[in-house]
């Protein structure tokens, strides 16, 4: 599901046992749920199973108050440490509250994304006013969510065929895309929308990053 803000992050954690945050980079999570306990990575840029270790009697004992344990850039996380953790979420407690915190989704093993609730929050400017689209460039907004593999190739083609400015013009196809998908799924509900905008996600971040352009347009969105 996608958030409006980074405000509803703790209250949708608790109602949660387990749940996952996709920020964008720029955001400090640190910031987020500042009175949570934090599970950060160490000095080698990691989140062992040291870290587990030292939450796991705090996860064994009685709460009367809801705890939320944070984990920042969970994506660092190593595998032996993320089989410890879904040890640790096999020990109830409706008191204790988990949540990771990530801006690459991708990297977090699928183990554990079966197990948490999974929320998105996008970059603020795309939904804080953003510029109005014309006719035009809402038209092949929508054909681009909608297209099928051949014509993904289509489009791909068109936009790698122009001279100058070519990955500005993907990226404004991309952005514009991500916001009509954004408000189509406020105003539909269609949980459908929320796989493509993932996938829209993620190609903007991989242009924005000097992926190549067809490439990246084309195979994101299969």
């Amino acid at each position: 599901m996608f958030l409006k803000n980074k405000d509803s992050i703790e209250k949708i954690a608790k109602l949660s046992g387990f749940s996952i945050f996709e920020v964008p980079k720029e955001i400090e999570q640190s910031e987020i749920i500042p009175n949570a306990v934090r599970i950060t990575p160490n000095e080698k840029n990691n989140i062992n199973t040291e870290k587990i270790k030292e939450i796991q009697s705090l996860i064994r004992n009685k709460q009367n108050d809801d705890l939320i344990v944070l984990a920042q850039q969970a994506e660092l996380m190593t595998e032996e440490a993320a089989n410890a953790f879904l040890k640790a979420l096999e020990e109830p407690n409706d008191k204790i509250h988990f949540v990771f915190l990530t801006s690459q989704l991708s990297q977090i093993l699928p183990t554990i994304k079966s197990r948490a609730q999974i929320y998105y929050l996008p970059k603020e400017q795309k939904i804080a006013d953003p510029p109005k689209m014309d006719s035009k460039s809402k038209d092949e907004a929508r054909a681009y969510i909608s297209a099928t593999p051949e014509q993904l190739i289509e489009i791909a083609d068109k936009i790698n065929k122009i001279k100058e400015g070519k990955r500005e013009k993907a990226l404004e196809l991309v952005r514009n895309a991500i916001e009509l998908a954004y408000k189509s799924y406020f105003i539909t509900g269609n949980e459908k929308l929320l796989l493509k905008l993932e996938k829209l996600l993620k190609t903007e971040a991989a242009l924005m990053a000097n992926g190549n352009i067809k490439l990246q347009l084309v195979a994101n969105m299969l």
